[in-house]
């Protein structure tokens, strides 16, 4: 099931901010992972030269803003991992939703790059995306609740394209799992014998077995000298010494306020968990003034299969009830759209893909020209900025010696020339006109990702259509041979 992290990236160790995103975009890129480099795409930049691209516009920020912060402090670019379920994708599809992901979440205002691993059973991508945006007058906003809205902007991309998420009650039973998961710290103290949260278990666990039920077993924690604190759904311990109270769940699994009254009842294990994500999302029945959602196909659950990989019989009932609610919210979408019948459905979902794929293709040839519109400018800058060093490596006796101590420098400055050489005698532009080309080629593909955008919704709503319809048509059939097959059976007695 496909699931995704966000981390921001600062200058590792000693590195310099170059340094060490060249390392982690070597590392990303390594051959043996992406298929000799065919499993990488990238935005705005080149993968090969993504660092320096990075960086430049990085100066470029400063340069326009002032702006400058510490080296420790300041984050040069941002990671997103987002791996999938063994054998559930392509590692070309992979690359895919890495892209959309790193598009929609960055909302294409951010150069990045997708590297897609696939020498693990488990696919998955590394995306690095610069901090600075385009402009090179801001940066991204790493708001509160990001990592949050990354995994749902994640899941509905996942859902779209077919593939698998974590559901509710996944999420929580490996919520559960964290919770009670220990730190180094806790494991070294609670191997001493002096953990708070050790302490508190073992008093628990000795406990509750002689309580007549959960009052009782409170009324027990209180005469170990623990102060006690219910509200509602929260429970709290804090032992005599201890600073702060300790959250039962904290615990683990087994000392949640549910678990611990379940065990108090004789009735632990219990079946934890199973109404998590039983309540429909989104709902506005009876809520005023709220508008209802606009009308989205869903792909139909595969049952047979869920069931094959275990879920319970809770999930089947579900999945049922969504297959119902799916399969008539496919007829609506195909009637409000004027579809008529199943040619013309595919008909509709061949139009949709030649009107993605060519918008696809201008965005493609947009982002190369301001891809080598930005290279330029870097040019212009790194040359500027090295010329002295140049001109000092030129007069120096030791050459050798000297483009040892100045090895980077002198490599940008030789770069920049170069690239001025390869102009073949045409004038090297000025870093203003470059600007404003390059504000013209943002502005027309900001205008191409909208239509870009709405395509590929069109595109995956016709296209989810057409996978129900055949899955309808397709267990109908089924049903039709099995009602055949049983009044064959019957007229055969």
């Amino acid at each position: 099931m496909a699931v995704s992290s966000l981390l921001p990236r600062k200058a590792a160790g000693g590195k310099t901010a170059v340094q060490s995103l060249k390392a982690r975009l070597k590392y990303d890129q390594r051959e043996d992972k992406t298929r000799g480099g065919e499993l990488v795409s990238s935005y705005m930049c080149s993968p090969e030269t993504a660092a320096e691209e990075f960086e430049t516009a990085r100066l470029l920020y400063r340069q326009s803003t002032g702006r400058r912060q510490p080296r420790e402090r300041e984050v040069i670019a941002y990671r997103i991992l987002q791996s999938f379920k063994p054998g559930e994708i392509t590692p070309e599809e992979a690359n895919k939703l890495g892209y959309e992901l790193a598009m929609d979440f960055t909302k294409g205002q951010h150069q990045f790059v997708v590297a897609t691993h696939a020498d693990k059973s488990h696919v998955h991508n590394h995306i690095e995306f610069n901090s600075i945006n385009l402009d090179c007058d801001g940066k991204f906003n790493n708001f509160k609740d990001s990592a949050l809205a990354l995994q749902r902007l994640n899941d509905r991309i996942c859902k779209e394209h077919g593939c698998s998420v974590v559901m509710p009650e996944e999420k929580e039973q490996e919520g559960k799992k964290k919770r009670g998961r220990q730190s180094y710290p806790e494991k070294a103290a609670a191997e001493r014998g002096r953990s708070f949260k050790e302490r508190l278990r073992q008093t628990i666990d000795r406990l509750l077995p002689e309580s007549r039920d959960f009052e009782d077993f409170l009324s027990k924690m209180s005469a170990e000298g623990y102060e006690v604190k219910h509200r509602g759904k929260s429970l709290e311990f804090r032992a005599p010494g201890q600073e702060r109270f300790t959250r039962s769940w904290r615990l683990g699994e087994a000392y949640t306020l549910e678990a611990l009254k379940e065990r108090t009842a004789g009735r632990w294990p219990g079946k934890m968990g199973e109404k998590a994500g039983e309540k429909e999302k989104g709902s506005t029945k009876g809520k005023p003034g709220r508008q209802p959602e606009t009308r989205k196909v869903n792909l139909l659950v595969d049952i047979q299969a869920k069931m094959q990989e275990g879920k319970s019989r809770g999930y089947e009932r579900w999945a049922k009830v969504f297959n119902l609610k799916e399969t008539a919210k496919t007829l609506m979408f195909l009637e409000e759209n004027g579809v008529e019948d199943y040619d013309m459905l595919k008909a509709r979902v061949e139009e949709a893909g030649k009107r993605f794929d060519a918008l696809s293709q201008r965005m493609k040839q947009l982002e190369g020209r301001m891809a080598e519109v930005n290279q330029m400018k870097s040019h212009i800058i790194n040359y500027a900025g090295t010329r002295e060093v140049y001109q000092g490596y030129r007069k120096a006796k030791d050459k050798k010696a000297y483009r040892e101590e100045h090895r980077e420098e002198i490599a940008k400055h030789e770069a920049a020339k170069a690239a001025f050489d390869a102009l073949g005698g045409k004038k090297i532009p000025k870093a203003a006109e470059l600007s404003k080309e390059y504000g013209r080629l943002l502005s027309e593909k900001k205008e191409c990702y909208e239509a870009f955008k709405a395509a590929r919704k069109e595109m995956v709503e016709f296209g989810t259509a057409l996978q129900n319809v055949d899955r309808i048509l397709g267990a109908a059939k089924e049903q039709e041979k099995a009602a055949s097959a049983g009044r064959k059976t019957g007229r055969g007695r």
